[in-house]
């Protein structure tokens, strides 16, 4: 069979996989979750390592309920999270990945309203959403010297016609956090006068503390959580909203079927991930040591980053130029650019450890 050149030719391969052409029965479990051709895929903030060999398992099992609606599983699903984050099962929603939940969560707050605050750079999937409804973004840059989003400058956008204000915390794609307590003052602020949109997708891998407490008793607060990150759950497709009762019932009012957009398979999988924590501690060992290894070398090459609290860094290649990625892709190693800032950066999302080593031989040779 062919070797993939590109993103997509693997997804081809995948394809076949699935049909069982000319691949053996070995899982990629099995095999340490290495992709058809040898890829690695740096530009996406997957797991590597994951889902964790417990939770292929529950999946495997769980396939044979895939002629069922998830009607029975998601109610076990939302009662086991709220006992993880001490809530009560009133406060969970699931969607399709966090993304679909800042979707319906844009939906919600812009009704009637006109702009929506936002950092930026940041995470932008639900940008399109914002802007198709006729929403303005105020975009606030970050601080230009340690790349922070700028709190002061977010609160003094907000005015009469802000829908929302939205947060990744640590930030997508600068890797930067919000110290808990001045978060939890500009949160408070905030939803004085408008809704407040959370992103926790990357809490995990440094224990980050949540605002869940605060956004159960707080109407105007959201907060976005996702299996695709820590517990690699990235393809399967789930995540949830933490909110106030009575907020998630108007989210859930924009989903078609309220609780049943998770497939079986995927929420059993989701089950499984939340009691292996055995696997999450080692996740998060294993990526920041990779974060280490590479802080080693662009300190070595005098490239500039900016220190993650993620599962990616950003750092600045202008010294090295356009051909990084193709040189990159020569390899198989799959990575991104962005111009920010008048120059060119790459956020590399963090692979394996041998995936990382290859990935830093690589870049001094093209450097």
């Amino acid at each position: 069979m062919p070797q993939p050149t590109s993103r997509r030719d693997w997804l081809k391969l995948t394809a076949a996989l699935a049909a069982g052409a000319g691949f053996s029965n070995t899982s990629f479990a099995e095999t340490g979750k290495r992709l058809p051709g040898g890829m690695i895929l740096l530009n996406s903030n997957e797991n590597a390592y994951g889902p964790s060999a417990n939770t292929v398992k529950a999946m495997m099992e769980a396939a044979h309920l895939s002629n069922r609606y998830p009607d029975d599983i998601m109610p076990l699903l939302k009662k086991e999270l709220a006992a993880h984050w001490n809530i009560g099962p009133e406060h969970l929603l699931f969607g399709a990945g966090s993304s679909e939940l800042l979707g319906q969560t844009v939906l919600l707050a812009i009704r009637g309203k006109k702009n929506i605050v936002t950092p930026f750079p940041t995470f932008n999937s639900w940008f399109k959403i914002a802007e198709l409804m006729g929403c303005t973004l105020k975009k606030i840059d970050v601080n230009p010297t340690d790349k922070s989003i700028n709190l002061d400058a977010l609160l003094k956008a907000i005015d009469a016609e802000t829908g929302m204000v939205y947060i990744c915390n640590p930030n997508n794609p600068t890797g930067t956090i919000i110290e808990d307590k001045l978060l939890r003052s500009f949160v408070a602020e905030c939803s004085k006068k408008t809704m407040v949109l959370v992103d926790e997708a990357y809490t995990e891998f440094e224990q980050l503390p949540s605002l869940a407490d605060m956004a159960i008793n707080n109407k105007n607060i959201v907060i976005a959580k996702t299996f695709s990150k820590i517990y690699g759950l990235a393809g399967a497709r789930i995540g949830y909203a933490i909110a106030h009762a009575d907020t998630i019932v108007k989210l859930g009012n924009l989903q078609a079927w309220p609780g049943v957009n998770v497939s079986a398979v995927t929420a059993m999988g989701a089950l499984a991930a939340l009691k292996d924590q055995a696997f999450v501690n080692d996740i998060r060992s294993k990526n920041k040591a990779a974060r280490e290894m590479c802080y080693t070398l662009f300190k070595q090459m005098n490239l500039e980053y900016i220190p993650s609290a993620a599962s990616f860094i950003l750092f600045n290649i202008n010294s090295i130029g356009e051909h990084y990625t193709k040189e990159m892709q020569r390899k198989n190693i799959f990575v991104q650019y962005r111009d920010f800032w008048n120059g060119k950066w790459s956020r590399v999302s963090m692979g394996t450890l041998d995936e990382m080593k290859l990935y830093c031989d690589v870049l001094k040779s093209i450097a």
